[in-house]
């Protein structure tokens, strides 16, 4: 790990801290800064807020979950991201709860509606999808957003197996050809 990965860690576990007793929309990069002992200026090189460091911390989570949901079931890359999603509940409770411009729920849409579009051009060899296509990822997106959302705040007995299950068997038809392994991959219809 770099030094500055280990910084922006560093202020990312900070964060998470600070969000379990203050909102995030509350929490101030000096503030941040001083806990952690870093420079506002080494924070602003890194990132543009504290909705950027969180937006970070979310694409740390997820992204190295994303070539499992190649490898089949799909679900298996699902559940190593919400296992770490309810491993860091309070912060993404917090986090997800803001409605900001620059709010991770924001974020994650336009991170999950990428993956989708990019991974189903990969599969089907579409360069641009059909308005069905595009419309199924939206729908997707946003409901896993939504569902998500509604686990971490109200329905917190269910297990991250039973919500990446629960998910999954909801993902429309026309993408669950993106979550196949490889060599069951072919045409979308």
């Amino acid at each position: 790990m770099t030094a500055s990965d280990r910084t922006k860690q560093r202020l990312a576990d900070t964060l998470k801290a600070m969000t379990v007793s203050v909102p995030l929309s509350r929490i101030r990069v000096g503030e941040l800064c001083t806990l952690c002992r870093v420079d506002r200026r080494t924070f602003y090189y890194h990132f543009r807020d504290v909705y950027d460091l969180t937006a970070w911390i979310f694409d740390q989570t997820v992204d190295d979950c994303i070539p499992l949901l190649k490898d089949g079931p799909g679900e298996r890359g699902l559940l190593v991201a919400l296992r770490r999603i309810r491993a860091d509940e309070v912060f993404y409770s917090r986090a997800l709860a803001e409605d900001s411009q620059n709010a991770l729920g924001r974020h994650f849409l336009k991170h999950s509606v990428d993956l989708l579009t990019d991974a189903l051009q990969k599969v089907t060899g579409h360069e641009k999808l059909s308005e069905e296509e595009r419309f199924a990822i939206g729908y997707h997106c946003f409901g896993a957003l939504g569902m998500i959302r509604r686990w971490l705040f109200y329905d917190r007995q269910r297990s991250p197996e039973e919500m990446a299950e629960l998910l999954m068997g909801c993902t429309p038809q026309l993408l669950r050809c993106i979550f196949e392994p490889d060599e069951g991959k072919g045409e979308a219809t």
